[in-house]
Order: structure tokens, then sequence, then C-alpha cells
């Protein structure tokens, strides 16, 4: 391959998985491995005494057989798959462990399931058992579309495809013990054809129906004291086992490019027959096992003497065992100066059959991956006829051989009918480093989402625990941002630690408020619109914008380039974050910088406005914001008119009152002050503004302090809006002549000086000069410009306008509303940011672009909120109910309830019989299911009308009566 040619091989970046033991995820099953204890023992009893009542007299042993047993085989979250509990019921077990199992694969890959909607993903299910159908189609039971697709060996995979819309290859594959290593195969080459970017392969097994047990103990292939003793002189059987595994996986090359963790790549995989076996169909060929090693070393460009390893099939039969052995000491043992490690996790797991060739493929990727041979478990001594061999059997983790090259592991799968896989696994190449974080790793946002407030809760219980594991906080970040999906109930938190993280998570689990907590919130389905609100004179801190510049280079360049353009007006140099400000002209630029740099931040984070609006200064970066003003334009005003009105510094200020615009009218006129007071800003409906000569507003102030009214003087003030600076208005607007504004088709520009939208093309030098002495008019242009349901985000450096602005929305209309206040001074600046970047994401604004790069994932639990297990029993059954009597008014109702509660997802007693099927919530689809459902319980109901379902006044007990009535009249109708 050349250097510029991309490495199409496949690479493993996702496992999952449920096998015996509890083991349900690649850090469980590694722990296992390495621990090396066995996982299997005696079929649980509640699951033995359903098995043995369906034996032959003749085949009931005295005791449970020993087998490798999955906890919980009943257990799934449908609703978190949109499944009905008829359907679920229905569906082989295999169907519903391997949707929840595909789904921590992708989680383990960081993949989030919606990104993979309309690709060229395809599945490919390896699975030979037969449980399923040999349980469906008792005599007498009622056969439904459900039992059918419950069932069906291709729903392995199609199902998956269907719910996730993966439009690649989807297929399953039956070629017995050697069925998901086949998969894995035929997935390999779809993926270096390009007829697939995305492959998820699973194995699958169960042990529920004893038939296939009883077969394999009568041909002898059973250990006789539950013992799988892989190679060992002693083995005479293999354990059953149930599991479910899946691999995600990537070609190599775009595995790379979007820094997935690579556990193994494919070098190669070859599959072949045995052909016409001497000893028979269920005997190994040793020439064809010898042909399958060379040309899968031939296939993956390795010298067979190069392998270090080899998972085998290793099923513990002594014809088996020994023809595997040597087969590997002919092809892979010569020219070795040392003995080859082998091994077969099937001695600790059991023997999972059609899963088995994935389940050895994923153990030894993780040897890869963690650079150890793991141990087979229950061997002792090597086979005498392997003896002489050079091979040998690692019965303790050990450390991979080093030997100056990238590991490497074969891997073999049998079917018993003669179906053979090779698969070649070698060592990723070294990722490199991650790339270096947006901004320092001062502060991480992490978001959280599910799709109801329990999963929400489980969610945040599980990440938090990772996270107390030692798990760092920044990878957590990066995979909660990029690589999961954004579900509708949202909440973020946003800290410094890992250790505050958990913190956080566990007071959202626990639904009690923390600190760094934001939500949790229902995000609507389409968020609304972008408000910017952007503050004015008061807004400043001393430490204003100093964390943002250092931790964000976006925020820092675009500061700078503000700030040049600002010095280039001014001629002289300009505040930086860091520095102290002083005075109010200081003050101008601190705020306007910051603003320009916020906002820059805001759109790099992919978040534009739908409208902008200012608070006196604030305009004009509200302008530049909006596109109506250049930000030479922009820094031309704000040079202008700061110098103009720091001239003013000695005359007069501002005074916040909590007044009502009459009351504080009212209060100047009283005192004879109108000439040279003015209410100069409605901020809200009991917040205003008074500005004008010092020494009237200082009596103004004395007087509303004896009131008992609250009163403050703005910082760094100067009597903007008032009497005191009309002689500057004609100077400003010499100042700005030539300024040419631009229409701003996509952003509403608000004005506060005229409480309505103006276009942007109107700002010119007359704009701004009327806004120097005109008041500020924000309660109103608010009130105009905020619709219901908008997100209104204040830009500034701290938060003046945020508790106004809910009062003004809640007073005009908009109180649903969500106001996104900046942070408060003593607030770290860059924290704050992150915490206005989490409140919009709860709101439904969920960044195209996240604070933190995308780096290699972690692996994020995937929480299921399973309830009651789904098992085909029925209770109480509509068909048996109707077979009984037709008459059993009690008994219909009953039944027709059981099924409306699993359509719903809820139980019998909350079903409400004298509400129709809209008035209980049904859906048009469910009600489908729901005609389904009772179409099969009895020949009578073939044509019952789904409009009876839909009627808006057609009630439960009459849909019953109805059922009752074609089914009684059928019945008479036969016996007559």
């Amino acid at each position: 391959m050349s250097p510029r040619e991309p490495d199409r091989r496949a690479a493993i970046i996702g496992i999952g998985c449920r096998l015996p033991g509890g083991v349900d995820g690649p850090g469980r099953l590694w722990e296992a491995l390495v621990k090396g204890d066995p996982l299997t023992g005696p079929i649980p009893a509640d699951r033995w005494a359903r098995m043995v009542e369906r034996l032959h007299p003749d085949q009931r042993p005295e005791r449970p057989w020993t087998a490798g047993v999955i906890d919980g085989i009943d257990a799934f979250d449908r609703n978190a798959f949109g499944v009905n509990a008829h359907e679920a019921a229905e569906m082989d077990p295999q169907q519903r462990m391997i949707l929840e199992v595909v789904s921590e694969a992708l989680a383990d890959a960081g993949i989030a399931p919606g990104s993979l909607s309309g690709t060229r993903t395809g599945v490919w299910a390896g699975s030979a058992s037969v449980d399923q159908q040999g349980q469906a189609f008792p005599d007498g039971r009622r056969i439904t579309m459900s039992t059918l697709s419950g069932l069906a060996p291709a729903l392995l995979a199609n199902r998956v495809s269907y719910l996730m819309d993966l439009r690649g290859p989807s297929m399953a594959v039956d070629t017995a013990c050697s069925a998901s290593a086949t998969a894995l195969h035929l997935a390999r080459q779809s993926l270096e054809l390009g007829e697939a970017d995305t492959a998820v392969v699973i194995g699958s097994n169960t042990i529920v129906m004893p038939g296939p047990t009883a077969g394999f103990v009568d041909a002898g292939v059973l250990a006789p004291d539950g013992v799988c003793r892989p190679f060992d002189e002693a083995g005479d059987g293999y354990v059953r086992a149930e599991g479910v595994v899946v691999t995600v996986l990537r070609r190599l090359a775009d595995a790379r490019e979007d820094r997935d963790r690579v556990y193994a790549v494919v070098r190669g995989t070859v599959a072949n027959s045995d052909g016409h076996s001497p000893a028979g169909l269920y005997a190994p060929n040793p020439p064809a096992h010898d042909a399958l090693l060379r040309d899968a070393y031939e296939a993956a460009g390795l010298d067979p003497s190069s392998v270090d390893y080899v998972q085998c099939h290793g099923t513990g039969t002594k014809a088996g065992d020994s023809s595997e052995g040597r087969a590997l000491a002919r092809v892979l043992g010569r020219g070795r100066a040392e003995p080859l490690p082998i091994g077969s996790v099937k001695g600790a797991l059991g023997h999972s059959e059609g899963a088995s060739g994935l389940v050895g493929v994923v153990c030894a990727a993780l040897g890869i991956h963690h650079a150890t041979l793991p141990p087979t478990v229950a061997h002792e001594t090597i086979r005498p006829a392997l003896a002489r061999q050079p091979l040998r059997v690692p019965t303790e983790a050990e450390p991979w051989p080093e030997t100056g090259r990238p590991r490497t592991a074969g891997v073999s799968a049998f079917g018993f009918g003669g179906s053979n896989v090779h698969v070649v696994l070698e060592q990723a190449p070294d990722p490199g480093p991650d790339p270096a974080p947006e901004a320092g790793a001062g502060f991480f946002l992490v978001p959280v989402s599910a799709a109801t407030p329990a999963r929400l809760a489980g969610t945040a219980e599980a990440w938090a625990s990772l996270l107390a594991e030692g798990a760092d906080a920044g990878a957590v970040a990066s995979t909660a941002q990029h690589r999961r999906d954004h579900a509708p109930v949202r909440a973020a938190v946003v800290a410094s630690t890992s250790e505050k993280t958990a913190d956080a998570l566990r007071a959202l689990a626990d639904g009690t408020p923390h600190p760094a907590l934001v939500g949790p919130r229902a995000a609507p389905a389409r968020p609304g619109p972008l408000v910017w609100m952007f503050a004015g004179q008061g807004s400043q801190h001393a430490a204003m914008a100093r964390s943002s510049y250092r931790e964000l280079p976006v925020f820092r360049e675009a500061l700078e380039e503000a700030r040049d353009a600002l010095v280039a007006h001014l001629g002289r140099a300009v505040w930086r974050p860091g520095q102290e400000i002083g005075g109010f002209e200081t003050a101008q630029h601190a705020i306007f910088l910051t603003q320009v740099a916020q906002a820059a931040t805001w759109r790099h984070w992919g978040h534009t406005p739908d409208v902008v609006i200012g608070h006196s200064l604030g305009e004009v970066a509200a302008a530049h914001a909006a596109g109506a003003l250049t930000l030479d334009d922009a820094t031309r005003v704000v040079a202008a008119r700061s110098s103009l009105l720091a001239q003013t510094e000695h005359l007069g200020g501002l005074l916040v009152t909590d007044l009502t615009f009459d009351a504080a009218r009212a209060a100047i006129a009283r005192r004879g002050l109108e000439g040279d007071l003015v209410v100069a800003a409605r901020n809200a409906p009991d917040t205003t503004v008074v500005s004008g000569f010092e020494a009237p507003l200082e009596e103004l102030r004395a007087a509303l302090e004896a009131d008992g009214a609250y009163v403050r003087r703005v910082a760094d003030d100067v009597p903007a809006h008032s009497p005191a600076v009309e002689p500057l208005v004609p100077r400003l607007g010499e100042a700005l002549v030539g300024l040419a504004p631009r229409a701003t088709p996509g952003t509403v520009f608000c004005s506060t000086a005229r409480a309505r939208p103006v276009d942007g093309d109107r700002l010119d030098a007359d704009y701004w000069t009327d806004q120097l002495r005109a008041p500020v008019r924000f309660a109103e242009a608010l009130a105009d410009a905020v619709a219901p349901g908008a997100v209104v985000l204040e830009v500034a450096g701290r938060s003046t306008l945020s508790r106004g602005a809910h009062r003004v929305l809640d007073a005009g209309g908009a109180a649903d509303a969500v106001v996104i206040a900046a942070g408060d001074t003593g607030t770290d600046d860059h924290a704050a940011l992150l915490t206005q970047l989490a409140a919009l994401y709860t709101a439904g604004h969920t960044p195209a672009r996240w604070p933190e790069p995308r780096r290699a994932p972690v692996r994020l639990p995937v929480f299921w909120d399973r309830g009651r297990a789904h098992t085909a029993v029925v209770r109480p059954d509509l068909a048996a109910v109707l077979a009984r009597d037709p008459d059993d008014s009690g008994g219909v109702l009953d039944a027709l309830a059981q099924l409306v509660a699993d359509t719903l997802s809820t139980t019998p007693d909350a079903i409400d019989p004298d509400l129709s099927m809209g008035m209980l919530g049904t859906t048009s689809v469910a009600v489908i299911g729901l005609r389904d459902a009772i179409q099969a319980a009895h020949p009578a109901l073939d044509s019952f009308p789904v409009r009876m379902l839909l009627d808006l006044d057609t009630s439960l007990h009459q849909v019953a009566a109805t059922i009752s009535d074609r089914c009684r009249t059928a019945t008479a109708s036969a016996g007559g």
C-alpha cells in the first residue's frame, strides 16, 4: 500500500457484549479474562424448571445442565426503541438484547446512533440459535406478524437497520459455530469494497429451549462434568453458553481521521469449507484447515511463523482440539524459536456457538489492545497428541511477546457442518497525541441528555460513577459533546475537575440543585428564535474577559482584531483584558471589545442570532453582530461616541431606580428638575434609569432614598441620553459622515432608540446622533423583539439586563421565553460563557461546534430503563377468553384493557374503559397494532374495523361489546 493510498483495512473501533457472569462490556470482559475464573454454572432454577418439562422423559437429567447463561435475558428497554409490549413479548430474546448491545457498542465506538441514519452502514448478524423457532409454534397458538418478525433470523440484523435507518447491507448469517466470524468476514469485504462505510457485526446465541442441548448430550460432545478444558489431556467436551457480542468497524483511514479508538486492525479474513470430510459431516478435515491458515496469512501479507498468538476454536473435544492444534503446528509452528502461544476463551465463558467466533475475535483484539496474552481457564496439561508440537497454552495472563513488530493474532472458528473462518488481527498504528483543546483545561462542559427524565437520571448516575473511577473529565466532555445523540430531555455540567463534575452529575441523578448544573429541561423539537441582548454601561468589571481571553483562541483573536481597529481610529493604545478599567471611556472600550469577542465566540460555536437588541452602547456591538456595521465602522462609532461622552464625565451621571416610568417622571417633576434630569432608560416595568446633571441627580437620589426607594449610581457614568449631551450631537454627526451601514436580511435589528425594528441600512450617522440623546426604550423594544418560546442570550461582561428582561417578558405575553444571563462579578468569565452555552443546549440550541476537540472516545455507559421482563406469556389473553366464552364481558374487557395498556406502556388499572382510544392517548400507528392484535384473537374478528378504534365517541366498553357480539354470532352460526 503506497503512503498516499488510504488504508482500507477494517478497524475494530467499538465493542459491546452480554456474556455469562454478568459481563456487559469490553472492560468487564477483559477483567474476567485476566482474572481467569470460569463463568459457567448450573442453569438457574427458574429457567431450568421451564426447560425440563419440555424434555423427553428419557432425556431428563438428574440435575440441571451446566451452561454459561446471561442474567436478565428477558429484560428489555422497549420504549427506547419504540417497540410496543406485544411485539416485545413476541421478539426473540436475541433481537431484544442485540438492540441494546448494538447501542452499547456504538457508544463504545463513540458513534452517535443518529449520525448513522441514512448512511451506508451495514449490519451482519451471525447466529445458529433455533430456540425461538422451537417454541413459537405450539399447537393451537394464534400466530401474528409480530410472531413471525419476532423469530425470523433475518430480523436479527434487519431490525437494527430499520430502527436506526441504516442503508448498507443487512443480513443474518448461519454457518453454525463459525456464523459470527463469517459475518465479520463479509463485513470486512464490504468495507474494503466501499459498499459500506461502517459495519456493525453481531454474534448471538441463547439457551432457552432444551432440545439442542439434549441433542448435543446424546452426541457426546458436551463435557460430562460440566467443565470445558481446551487442549487439556482431560478435556472431554464443551459447555454450551449464551452470548451477544457486537463489534463496530470502519476503514482504518476513516477511523484515524475521526480520532476513533482502534482495538485492533483486521489484517485479513479467509473462509473455506471442509468439503467432503473423510470422517463425516461433523468431523474436521485437516487439509482444509491447513489451507485455511495458509490462505489467511497469505491474504494478510504476513509470514505464518510471525503471528504472536492464536485464539482457537478450542472447544475441549478430543478430536477437534487435536486436529486444530496439529494444523496450527504444521502451518504456523514451523521456523519458530519459541512455541506459539494458543488459547481458547471457551474454558471461561463456554461455547456460545454461533456467537463464539466473534467472542474469540473480541478477546484477541482486547489482548492486542492491552498487550497481554489472556489465560485459558481449566487447562493444566496439554493433550498428548500436541505435547511435542511447537505450541503452548498460557494459563495465566502474561505480557505480549516483544518482537519489534506490531502485535498480531489469529482467530479460528469452525462450524460443525464444515464452514471455517480464520481472522488475522494486528495492532493499530499509533494514533499520535490528541489535538490540543480549543480552550485550556480550566473548565469542562459535559452535556447529558435522554428521552425521559428517568433515563437522564440513570445516565447521570452512571457517568458520575465512571468519573469517580478515574475517567478524565476532558475526555468525558469531548465524548459527550461529539459522540452522543442529543435527546430532548437535557442538562449540562460546567466544572473544573472530575470530582466536581461527578458531584454535579450525582445531583442531577438525585434531582437536587448544584451550582455547576444547568437544567434539566425538556428542549423543544424546534428551538425558538435566538435573540442576542447586548448590555451597555455598567456591565464592566475589573476581571472582565480575562479568563476567556486566556483560554479561548477565537475570543482572543476577535478581541485583538477589534482592538487594532479601535486603536486605528483613536491613535492611541486601548484596554486589553487584564488591565485596569479606569474611567468612562476605558469602560466603553472594554464593554464593546468584550461583546465583539463574545459574539465571535458564539458564532464559532455555531450560534447565530435571529434578532439583536442592544442597550445604549450595546447597540453598536449589536449592529456589528447583525452585519449592519463592519468592524471598521463599528469601532469608528465607538471611538467617536465614547470620546465625546467622556467630555461630560464631570457634568453628571446615571441613577438606576426601582420606579416605574411614570413614577420616575413624577418624582423629577415634583422637584422641578425637568430641565436638568430625564428618564433616560426604561429597562423593565419597575426599573428605570434617570440621567442628567450632577447636582440635580444627587438631589433626586437623596430624596428617593429618604422615601425608601431603591437607587444606585452607575459606575464610571456620564449623563448619556440627557440634555447634558445635546451639544455633542452635531459633533458626533460630523465624526460619522460617510458611515455605510448595510442591510441585514437574516437578522432583525430591534432598536431601543425607536422601540421597533430598524433596517440595517438605516443605521447611518443620523441614527447614531439621535441615539445619543434619545431615551433607551429597552423594555418596549424587548417586548416587541421577543416572540413566545424565544431564547434570549445576554452578551455582556456581567449580567445587568436579564432580571429586568424576565419581568418585561412575563408582563408582555412571552413568559415561556428563556433568558440566559451573562455571568456575575466574581464568576470566572470562561466558565460563565460555557454555562451560557450549556443553557443554550438545554433550551434546544445544540452547538454546531463544541469547545472540546474531537478525540478518542471514553466508553460512556448507556442506561437502560428496562422495567419488567418481556416474555411471550400473555396476561390475560383475548384469544383464550373468546375461545372459552365470548359472553364473558368482564374477561373480554380485561383482555382488551391489557392490550391497550401494552400499547400505551402502562398498566391495565390505568385504563379508563369509558374513554375512547384517542382520549386514552393512542396514536394512529399504535391503533393499527391494536387492531392487528384484536383481529388475531378470533376468526370472527378478521375484518374488525380500525375506524372503531379511531372514533373519539366509541369507548373501550363499546369496543369490547362489539368484539363479544361478533364472536358470539360466529359461534352460534357455527353451532347451527
